[in-house]
């Protein structure tokens, strides 16, 4: 497996670096301390690469040596942050190829826009270093599989940013659900809702001169800039973004997926469309309800509502709910988990308070679960781990719900798979949706 890249190849060649089947212990090289060195990819103060370099940035034995970012403003307020926290100054660059060509470098964070993430995780684990990588993890079907082949052939430690994998309220829910508490569980609902507004027309222009716009479509093909792309209108645009179901629904019925205890569907169904705004740019769609059946009477919804935030989920914006034979568990955004009876009753609560002794399970939830789950990924790179809290196999079985789901709305059609491997079952729709073109010389191979 490979990523078909004449320059990168030529880097990794040079380097020593390009791993087939075995794993290079790359860990500390550079740093007297044995500290870990981190590089961070996509780092706009407004996006989550900024977020997640801060709370990286705060923990004890790790070091952020670089920021990559194709914004030159962005890579210099990063490099400023950095310097203010920690007193040193961070490498800048545009390309993630110098990242990768420094052997000082243990450990790549990916923030950047989705059509990277599988390029720039497959990349790094080529090159012998750690990776973690923003949610979903990939932009198509076929992307999750070579990532899950080239974990498991290059041994490199691999994590998704799904956080709540790392919260030990969700951990003790779960443990509960799995000890009985609500009975057998069968069903879960999990939903996202927000008030977006339309994105307007975009206007063809030059890209601007802080925008290496070549380096921003990386592995995509190429296409003319306009102006409302760059830096979140990404996400409603086929070609580079996965919609609000790639983008939102991965974190929840990534819980719910664990919460039941299954792995891949045998059905997949969706409706809804572009309903509530009209004449833009958005391509994908804004209201969204998607059913996944799995074997053995496991059942899970998606509903997507991106323009409007009247719902009646416990008055949270999104979350799940899953249900047994005996009982049902609200997981809340707050890092709150509810136990309810049969009836509907509220038995208890699980929450943060009662977890006191874990000090990254405290104050802001969001800021909270990222220390929680850059924590967990640091320990896994430093005792050279691979059982990360979301693998690459775990990473893939829950985004590919987030593709089923648009691929069962683009074709109109069920998507049947097969729950033993993932994937699609002979004859069923969504073979067109499973992989994409790429740029010459960037193709995914395997």
């Amino acid at each position: 497996m490979r990523v078909n890249r004449r320059g990168f190849m030529r880097v990794s060649t040079a380097a020593g670096l390009t791993v087939l089947g075995g794993r290079q212990a790359l860990f500390g090289q550079g740093a007297p301390s044995n500290t870990l060195r981190v590089a961070v990819m996509g780092c706009h103060e407004k996006g989550r690469g900024f977020a997640l370099m801060r709370s990286v940035a705060a923990l004890p034995g790790v070091e952020v040596v670089t920021v990559c970012d194709v914004d030159a403003r962005a890579r210099e307020a990063a490099a400023a942050e950095i310097l203010k926290r920690t007193q040193r100054e961070p490498k800048k660059t545009a390309d993630l190829r110098q990242v990768l060509e420094d052997r000082t470098v243990d450990g790549v964070i990916c923030a950047a826009p989705d059509h990277w993430h599988a390029p720039a995780a497959l990349m790094t684990m080529r090159a012998g270093k750690a990776i973690y990588v923003e949610k979903p993890v990939s932009h198509n079907p076929r992307e999750g599989e070579i990532l899950v082949r080239a974990a498991q052939q290059t041994g490199m430690v691999f994590q998704m940013g799904s956080q709540r994998r790392s919260s030990a309220v969700y951990q003790r829910a779960i443990q509960e659900i799995r000890a009985g508490i609500i009975g057998e569980p069968r069903f879960a609902r999990t939903w996202y809702a927000n008030m977006r507004e339309p994105i307007g027309k975009g206007q063809a222009l030059p890209p601007p001169d802080w925008l290496d716009w070549d380096l921003w479509q990386g592995p995509a093909p190429r296409r003319p800039y306009q102006d409302n792309v760059v830096h979140y209108n990404w996400h409603w645009f086929y070609h580079w973004g996965t919609g609000e179901c790639g983008n939102n629904a991965t974190h929840y019925v990534d819980v719910a997926r664990w919460a039941l205890d299954v792995t891949f569907p045998t059905r997949v169904t969706s409706g809804g469309g572009r309903l509530f705004h009209s004449d833009d740019d958005w391509q994908w769609f804004d209201t969204q309800q998607a059913t996944f059946e799995f074997p053995g009477n496991r059942f899970m919804t998606w509903e997507g509502m991106s323009s409007t935030r009247a719902q009646p989920y416990a008055d949270k914006g999104t979350g799940a709910m899953v249900y047994g034979l005996k009982g049902a568990i609200l997981f809340t955004p707050d890092n709150v988990c509810t136990l309810f009876d049969k009836a509907g009753k509220k038995v208890k609560e699980w929450n943060d308070k009662d977890d006191s002794a874990d000090p990254t399970n405290r104050t802001n939830p969001t800021s909270q679960l990222d220390a929680a789950h850059l924590s967990n990924w640091v320990a896994c790179v430093q005792a050279r781990d691979t059982k990360t809290p979301a693998p690459a196999d775990v990473a893939h079985a829950s985004t590919l719900l987030t593709h089923l789901a648009n691929i069962a709305q683009r074709t109109g059609e069920t998507v049947r798979v097969d729950p033993a491997t993932g994937a699609l079952a002979p004859g069923s729709a969504g073979a067109a949706f499973w992989s994409r073109e790429y740029e010459k010389g960037w193709a995914l191979e395997a």
